[in-house]
């Protein structure tokens, strides 16, 4: 029943797109806004996966809002708008990287990520939970870190798997790739970011 449940409104919202769609491309730009608010936060997850800084992450998000209002005359309604955007979305993100990947050899973390802070346990001692917190904050900030160093391809991979938890279907339908490709990148990717992180360990 929720399976269903969930589907019908997955429905409802892809129909949903679908009507905003064809009124912008009819003339009434200003819906793009339903558009924008709709699919901000997972384009900008994606981003902050994608650059690990939040000014950077911004940035990003904005470009392929931009990019989606003036390519939106070739959505063709093939696929869901959703899948179409996210395409775009994921094509956007990965040819940044490697523009900004030309201009610099390391990307340094700047910010911290406040969606994953523990929260506080009652039965932990303050001292304790500050001691605890601090050590998953370095924890998280190395696995950031390693990630950024990642070619853009190996860094997309994991963050649609591991940060968005997308199926391997679902990763292919974005990148356009088989799911066979999916699964041997992805392995790749975590052995190389498994490497990295040997490699930190022992700094916190």
């Amino acid at each position: 029943m929720l399976t269903q449940a969930l589907e019908a409104l997955d429905g409802e919202e892809a129909g949903e797109d679908e009507r905003l769609v064809a009124r912008i491309r009819a003339g009434e730009a200003a819906l793009f806004a339903q558009l924008y608010r709709r699919y901000y936060a997972r384009t900008f997850a994606l981003a902050f996966g994608m650059t690990g800084r939040r000014e950077q992450a911004d940035d990003m998000a904005q470009e392929i809002f931009l990019r989606a209002y003036q390519q939106i005359g070739s959505y063709k309604g093939r696929s869901t708008f959703a899948t179409w955007f996210y395409r775009l979305a994921v094509n956007h993100s990965l040819n940044y990287c490697r523009r900004e990947r030309r201009h610099q050899s390391a990307v340094v973390m700047s910010d911290a990520d406040e969606a994953h802070n523990l929260e506080i346990n009652s039965g932990v001692g303050a001292e304790d939970y500050i001691s605890e917190t601090l050590l998953r904050q370095q924890l998280q900030e190395q696995v950031r870190q390693a990630l950024l160093t990642l070619k853009p391809e190996m860094r997309v991979l994991l963050v649609l798997k591991e940060i968005e938890g997308l199926s391997y279907e679902e990763i292919a339908e974005r990148l356009s790739c088989s799911t066979g490709t999916v699964a041997s990148g992805l392995s790749r990717a975590r052995q190389l970011l498994a490497r990295k992180l040997e490699k930190l360990k022992g700094k916190i």
